[in-house]
Order: structure tokens, then C-alpha cells, then sequence
């Protein structure tokens, strides 16, 4: 792309998000707007006749080479997720835009929305591709939805400890995966950590499968998560993770999944009182930002968000390692159960067949390469 075109896409990019278009094009004369053959508008200006435009709308920051528009114009981004204000990872959303405060002299910063108030986070990942929300972090399981390759995360009883998952996620295969979110429109930028999930529910101490037998289970919506729940015999049903204290406290379910941190900063804690340490996946947080906002960057900045982000991973797992651990001492209210190897087993044992679903699913190429690594870290 030349760079009238990258200033075209950063300009118009800016003027959308200034609310200010209708002002703009207003002022680009008629013979400088086309329509193309699918519908959309295109521009045949000179560079003098669309700055020409810019100062007539009094846009005369705008007005400059490509790689400046963004270093004289301040930039808000917009930030959802799912989680509370307590999280980690909406902790680390805090840091990093202090982060790019910082190293911006206040130019780039950032606009948090937690507690799933701009949607769900199936819903925050389709935003982030319409471009109405510019970054977020979701559970990995949800991106399955949008590219069946990171299914091949969701393997229960893949990872056994951290060390093995950093080597997946911050080596090639890693971030393969969040290269491959290009072509659906959107740019993953690292992992951070919503930790290993545990079975929690309201009824009683669940040691073996026949224990979970029957019980009303919500899961993730994602389709690997339900058939390995089933396979294990519980009554498994996808629900947004917003809607899920509620659902708990009407019983509508009688048991859920997820990272122990997770489960102490949404309260969970009133509505279920048993804890058993499955284990059974480890849920990365990937972050994403809208490719437009992204491209439109300079870049400078650009190499300025990518380490900031970097440095805000470090600072992210560490607090989510810790996490779990202050989380468990403060619910003592709860009863966790720790799982015997033996008992373990009886769980994984039932995942072969879910293996090789995945294999179909996701592509027998990532699963082997995970696994491989998983097993070279282990040897």
C-alpha cells in the first residue's frame, strides 16, 4: 500500500472515530469521490486536494505524511472485557495503558469497559473485527468459533504445569495461531493467563466421574468444552460467562468450570461451595486489537504498544500465578478437594476420543505439533 493510501486508511480511520465525517465529506468536492465496483467509496483526490479537505473541516492536525497522523493526534482506546475490576487481567489492562501513557507523553491511552458491559466475549471478538471496540482479551476456548485451529487448545489434560504452556504459547506455535487471526479480521497481539481450570459446583465433593454424573454443567461456548464434559457424564450446556452468577444462584446449573482467581473475583463463591482441583485445561488469555486502529498506528507506535503489551505479560502472570493462591486462602468457606493421580486419571482416561475430535476438527498438524512440544518440555 503507498502512502497515500496508508494516509487515506489512517485519516479516515481518525475522522470516523472523531465523529466527524459528515463534516468532511462535505468538503471533498464531488470529483474527488468515487463509488467501486462492490459499493464502497474511493477516493481520486491529490494530496493537496485532500488536505484541502482536512483544513476546510478543520481537521489541519490530520493534514500531514502518513507516519505522522497519529504522533500529533491523541488516541483512546477502547477496552471491554468479561471479567471484574478485581481480575487480573483487567488489571493489566490498567497497567498497560499506563504503560502507553507513559511512553507516549499521554498520547495513547487507555478506555476500560469491564463486567461485560460492551457484550460477551464472543460478542467483544466479533466487535473487535466490526471495529466498535478497538482491544479486549477472551478466553482462548472462544476463538474457536472464529478459527478451528485454537480448539487445539482446549485438549483436556494437555498442559500439565506452566513451563510447558509458555514454551507453546510464546514460542512458533503460539504465535502461528495469533498470525492466523489475520485473515478473520483480527490481530492478536500475545497471551496472557486466565490460569488452569477447575470443577466447582453446589452439591457435594466430586472425586471421580460417576460423582459428576447428571449434574447440570455450563460451559464455555465451545463445542470441545461440551463433549469432553459429556463424555465425563455431566449435563453440559454452553452459557455467556456474564449471565453465569445468576444462573447459579437459580440453579439452573448446578455446576461450572474455570481458573480459581476467576471464581473468587466473580463471587462464585455464594452460589458454590465445592472445589475439586481438576486441572483439566489451561486457559490462555489472548489479546486482540481491531487491525484497522492497529495499521493506522505509525510505526513508532506501533513498536511502542508491542512492548508495552509484552512488558504487561510479564506483569499479568505473575500476578495471575499468585492469584490463585490468595484467592484460596480468602474462601475459606469453600471445600477444595485435592485429586489423587488415581483419580486424575479416571478423568483422563475418558479424552481419547475427544483427542481425536479435536484432530478432525482443528487439524491433526497443530495438535501434533503441541503435544510434541508438551512432551519435549517434559522430557
Amino acid at each position: 500500500m503507498d502512502d497515500r493510501r496508508l494516509l487515506e486508511r489512517a485519516v479516515i480511520s481518525r475522522i470516523n472515530t472523531l465523529g466527524l465525517w459528515p463534516l468532511f465529506i462535505k468538503q471533498m468536492p464531488a470529483r474527488g469521490v468515487d463509488i467501486d465496483g462492490d459499493g464502497l467509496m474511493i477516493f481520486n483526490y491529490t494530496k493537496k486536494l485532500f488536505c484541502s479537505a482536512l483544513m476546510g473541516a478543520g481537521l489541519t492536525m490530520l493534514a500531514t505524511a502518513p507516519g505522522q497522523v497519529f504522533a500529533a493526534e491523541k488516541l483512546v482506546l477502547k477496552a471491554g472485557h468479561a471479567a471484574s475490576t478485581t481480575n487480573t487481567g483487567h488489571l493489566a489492562l490498567e497497567h498497560l495503558g499506563k504503560e502507553l501513557a507513559q511512553k507516549t507523553d499521554g498520547r495513547i491511552t487507555l478506555e476500560i469497559f469491564p463486567n461485560s458491559q460492551l457484550g460477551s466475549e464472543r460478542e467483544l471478538v466479533e466487535s473487535i473485527q466490526l471495529g466498535n471496540v478497538d482491544m479486549t482479551f477472551v478466553s482462548s476456548a472462544v476463538l474457536g468459533n472464529f478459527n478451528k485451529e485454537f480448539f487445539a487448545l482446549d485438549i483436556p489434560f494437555l498442559f500439565k504445569d506452566r513451563s510447558s504452556v509458555y514454551r507453546v504459547l510464546d514460542g512458533e506455535i503460539g504465535q502461528g495461531l495469533l498470525d492466523s487471526l489475520d485473515k478473520v479480521g483480527i490481530k492478536g497481539l500475545a497471551y496472557w493467563e486466565n490460569g488452569f481450570r477447575q470443577l466447582t459446583n453446589n452439591k457435594k465433593v466430586i472425586r471421580t466421574p460417576e460423582d459428576l454424573a447428571g449434574m447440570k454443567m455450563r460451559t464455555m461456548e465451545n463445542e470441545v468444552h461440551i463433549a469432553a464434559w459429556k463424555a465425563e457424564g455431566a449435563n453440559p450446556a454452553p452459557l455467556a460467562f456474564g449471565e453465569l452468577f445468576t444462573a447459579l444462584q437459580q440453579g439452573t446449573f448446578d455446576a461450572q468450570e474455570g481458573p480459581i482467581n476467576l471464581f473468587y473475583d466473580m463471587k462464585f463463591y455464594e452460589v458454590q461451595k465445592y472445589i475439586s482441583k481438576t486441572n483439566h485445561v489451561y486457559s490462555p488469555w489472548p489479546v486482540l486489537i481491531n487491525p484497522d486502529i492497529y495499521n493506522s498506528m505509525s510505526t513508532e507506535d506501533q513498536k511502542i504498544l508491542q512492548q508495552a503489551v509484552q512488558d504487561t505479560t510479564a506483569y499479568q502472570r505473575d500476578l495471575a500465578r499468585k492469584a490463585d493462591e490468595k484467592a484460596e486462602a480468602a474462601m475459606p468457606m469453600v471445600t477444595f478437594t485435592e485429586l489423587t493421580p488415581t483419580e486424575l486419571e479416571a478423568f483422563s482416561s475418558k479424552m481419547g476420543p475427544i483427542q481425536e475430535s479435536v484432530k478432525k476438527k482443528a487439524g491433526a498438524g497443530i495438535v501434533d505439533k503441541i503435544i510434541a512440544e508438551v512432551n519435549k518440555s517434559e522430557s
